[in-house]
């Protein structure tokens, strides 16, 4: 959450927006963004979505898990056997 309070903060201020314009353009309050960029734990995630949307700031998902890696589908064999019934 640290990363992510630095990370809103620098480009809102790269932006040159102050912690007021920044609510009113995600529609929360000033007292919001303020926690948010304290990196406050409970912050509602569409909140923060909707936060780092209105800074054009994207998200990417990815896992790290050496115990889970990420799986691969295979669509064409999950879809084999049904699309061969057509």
């Amino acid at each position: 959450m640290r990363e992510l309070a630095a990370a809103v903060r620098a480009e809102r201020k790269r932006l040159g927006l102050s912690q007021s314009a920044l609510a009113d353009k995600a529609g929360v309050g000033r007292d919001w963004i303020i926690g948010l960029e304290k990196g406050k734990a409970t912050a509602e995630i569409g909140l923060v979505l909707r936060t780092l949307k209105s800074l054009g700031i994207t998200v990417q998902l990815g896992s790290t898990s050496e115990v889970h890696p990420p799986s691969r589908i295979n669509l064409n064999e999950l879809l084999g056997d049904h699309l061969e019934k057509r």
